[in-house]
Order: C-alpha cells, then sequence, then structure tokens
C-alpha cells in the first residue's frame, strides 16, 4: 500500500473511537450539554410558532432581558436539529451527521498531509496519537452542540479558498462565500468576517478584473443584513446576535471588576447594570445600556482587560478541557465553579484538588499535548513558506483562521472554541513534526498567486 494513503489500520482506530464515543453519548445521555436545550428550545419554537426563540414559548410578549433569546442562537444549528433531531429522546441522526463529517475532517488533514511527507507506520502512529490526545473532536462530535458542522464549514472555507487561489476559477471563490454564510449562520462569532470577505472580494475583483467577484463577496454581508433585518422586526434592535453584550457584560467588564474589586463588588455591579438595564423601555435601549457601561469598565481600566484578553488567548490553545471531559463523562465540576472561574478567584488548586486523580492525570496529558501541538504548529507554519503558492497562501488562511476565532473569543477562550479551527492547528502540528518534501521532490503546487496569470 502507497505510503501516501491513510492506513486502514489508523482509520479502524478512528472509527473505533467514534463509534464508542457515540455508544456513551446515546446510553449516558452524554451529548446533552448546558447549552443544548437552547438549540432544542429554539428548534422546537421553529416547527410550532415559526420563530426562533431559545426558551419555552411565553404566554406574554417578552420584555427586557427575556427578549435576548429571540437572537441569542443564529438560526443555522437549530434548523438542523429540527431536521435531523426530531422530537426523539435520542438525536441519533444528527449524532451520525457529526460523526461523519468529524471523520471527513480529519481525513482531509490526514490526506493532505499522507501525500506530502508519505510518512512511515510509526510516524503514522505518532500522529494518530496528536489527533487522539484532543479529545474534544470526540465529544463535540457526540454532543447536541453546532461545533462539528462549524468545523467542517471552517474547512470548506480554506479548501474553496486554496482552490480559487490555484486556479482563480469564480466557482471556488462562490464556494467560500457559502462557506462563510454557513459559519455566521451557525455561530456569531463569524459575522465579522463578512467584512473580511467583502475587502478579500474586492481586492481580487480589482487585481483579476472581474467585477462580479466583489457581487459574489458581498454576499454574506447581504444575507447577515436580512438576518438582522429580521432580528430588527422581532426586538426593535438592529443588530446579529445578543451573545454580543451578554459576553461583553458577563465575561469581559465583569472579569475585570473582579480582578480590581474582588467577587463580591462583580457580582453587584453586575446585578445593578442589569437592574437598571432591564428598566429601559425599549431592548435596543437595553443593549446600548449595557455596551456603554462595559465599555465604561473597560476603558477605566486597558491593562487589566489586556491581560485577561492575553490569558484568554492562551487559554484558548492549551485548556485541557476539564469542563467538556468532565461534562461527557458525567463528573461533577469542584464546588465553586469551573476551572476557569476559580482560577480567576484564585482559586485553582483547590479546585483541581477536589478532582479524581484520573481526571488529573489524563487533563495533564491533553495539556502537555496542546503544548506539544502549538509548538509543531508554530514549526509548520515556518516551513510552509517553502512550498508552492497554495501552501504559502495557505498557511496564512489557516493561522489568520485561528488567530481570528482566538482573537474574537478572548477571555471566554476555552478547549470547546478550539475545535472549530482545530484541524487547521494539526495540520500544521503535522507539517511540523514530519514536514513534506520540497516542492522539486513532491511536485507540489507551484502555481503564482491568484491574478498573476489570470489578467
Amino acid at each position: 500500500m502507497s505510503r501516501e494513503r491513510v492506513p486502514n489500520w489508523v482509520w479502524l482506530v478512528l472509527v473505533a473511537a467514534h463509534v464508542l464515543a457515540l455508544g456513551w453519548a446515546l446510553r449516558t445521555q452524554a451529548w446533552r450539554f448546558p447549552d443544548s436545550d437552547r438549540y432544542q428550545q429554539a428548534a422546537e419554537n421553529l416547527r410550532m410558532y415559526g420563530e426562533l426563540y431559545a426558551r419555552p414559548w411565553p404566554a406574554r410578549a417578552p420584555r427586557g432581558q427575556a427578549v435576548q433569546e429571540f437572537t441569542i442562537r443564529p438560526p443555522g444549528y437549530p434548523l438542523v436539529v429540527l431536521a435531523l433531531a426530531g422530537r426523539g429522546p435520542r438525536p441519533l441522526g444528527l449524532l451520525l451527521l457529526q460523526d461523519v463529517l468529524s471523520l471527513l475532517n480529519l481525513a482531509a488533514v490526514l490526506g493532505w498531509w499522507g501525500r506530502r511527507a508519505r510518512p512511515t507506520p510509526r510516524q503514522w502512529a505518532g500522529a494518530l496519537a496528536l489527533l487522539l490526545t484532543f479529545p474534544g473532536q470526540l465529544i463535540y462530535a457526540n454532543a447536541l452542540m453546532s461545533e462539528l458542522l462549524l468545523q467542517t464549514a471552517v474547512l470548506a472555507l480554506v479548501g474553496a479558498g486554496l482552490r480559487f487561489i490555484q486556479t482563480g476559477h469564480t466557482r471556488w471563490f462562490g464556494l467560500s462565500g457559502v462557506a462563510v454564510t454557513a459559519a455566521l449562520l451557525l455561530k456569531p462569532v463569524f459575522y465579522p468576517l463578512v467584512f473580511v470577505t467583502l475587502a478579500v472580494g474586492g481586492l481580487a475583483a480589482w487585481r483579476m478584473r472581474r467585477p462580479w467577484l466583489g457581487a459574489l463577496a458581498a454576499a454574506p454581508a447581504l444575507v447577515a443584513a436580512l438576518y438582522m433585518g429580521w432580528n430588527w422586526e422581532r426586538t426593535g434592535h438592529f443588530h446579529f446576535s445578543s451573545i454580543a453584550e451578554i459576553n461583553l457584560l458577563h465575561y469581559n467588564a465583569a472579569g475585570v471588576v473582579r480582578q480590581a474589586q474582588g467577587a463580591p463588588a462583580e457580582a453587584q455591579w453586575v446585578a445593578a447594570v442589569l437592574r437598571q438595564a432591564d428598566a429601559q423601555p425599549t431592548f435596543a435601549a437595553r443593549q446600548q445600556l449595557i455596551r456603554t457601561r462595559a465599555t465604561a469598565v473597560l476603558r477605566a481600566h486597558p491593562g487589566r482587560y489586556a491581560g485577561q484578553h492575553t490569558a484568554g488567548m492562551v487559554t484558548f490553545f492549551l485548556d485541557p478541557g476539564r469542563f467538556d471531559i468532565g461534562q461527557f463523562l458525567h463528573v461533577a465540576p469542584p464546588s465553586g465553579g469551573g476551572l476557569l472561574a476559580q482560577s480567576r478567584a484564585g482559586g485553582l488548586a483547590r479546585a483541581l484538588g477536589q478532582l479524581p486523580g484520573w481526571l488529573l492525570a489524563l487533563l495533564a496529558l491533553v495539556g502537555l499535548a496542546n503544548a506539544v501541538r502549538l509548538g509543531l504548529a508554530v514549526r509548520g507554519f515556518g516551513r510552509l513558506k517553502r512550498g508552492g503558492a497554495s501552501l504559502r497562501y495557505g498557511r496564512w488562511l489557516a493561522a489568520g483562521l485561528i488567530g481570528y476565532v482566538a482573537l474574537l473569543t478572548g477571555p471566554l477562550g476555552a478547549a470547546r472554541f478550539l475545535v472549530p479551527v482545530w484541524p487547521l492547528l494539526l495540520a500544521l502540528a503535522l507539517e511540523g513534526w514530519v514536514p513534506g518534501q520540497p516542492p522539486e521532490a513532491s511536485g507540489a503546487d507551484d502555481a503564482p498567486p491568484v491574478g498573476e496569470n489570470q489578467r
């Protein structure tokens, strides 16, 4: 068998791992995460009332804080839940789809690396170890959460983008726009990417003298604007998602208040802001007040917030996923909140001491693997500059998307938020571990950048 192909025994291990995780999730209801109920409720309200509302349908028109449930979840994943999960006790169809997508996503990365590096069996075993020491892939493939569908959209975006770089064909740029649209309808964090798409499309249209590329680049922005208009009709506030103000208040600004004045002051400040916000006459005024009060705190303590944001980005890459593993394996969290909350409150050592020994060992192994993967990814990013045009540009596309999610996640950084872009990090890490052959030996693509052969 060609060394470029992914060996059958690697696929056997990966499929077996996904089957075992699926069986556990269905048998123990480990697929149910804290946010799963909101996705299910939004899907049910869409079916019953034609409304995207993430709480039980109210008897009266929602007011104040309750209005945020209209836009806290974008429609993408609730529609998938509605189509595949049904009303049964187990979302078998949805989980099967996510497991298949997980295997296909991993196949794309491993297949690419196999063609470049032509690994030995021992190197394939090492790649498998790098893969399996990130449990978030298996966990979120078998949870009623949107991470795996978003991961697929991100890989589709990268794949279509690279093909556009290689060929300059308009259809690939169009497919990349479809992927961006799918991503923003799955997670609000990808909404700002429409502006990047507009800028890239405008540049490509100018360089290649194809005005319709600009029109294609505007399609995701148009979808976002239409969705925001629907939100305006329902809430009186033109916005994409209420999760922005929720995170700004409860995590960004509240974290700064906690660092500056302590946990009791944080609780009092958040409660006071919410009381004042809920007293506003409109939902738009409520959200504006939250933004004003939270932004004032951040501006008053720029150094503290910068440190908090940086710590969150480091956590994004290194977090071993205590929450994810504990939730999936039904291990009760330590008293006093999760590890992230307790680390901010200065009680991390006490929280770690409450965890079972086997879980501590597992978290240490995953944390070490995360650090190794990150180091290898940095090395792989550097090595890919010696490849063809698609590799040189592709490494920036991968690193840009990883950095984009890390930056926008900020203080919320955790293993869960890495899942959508983790295959990109894995691809860079594999290149950093066993690099592909140089272009003259491997026939790597050395096509010129987009536009240089299209004039």
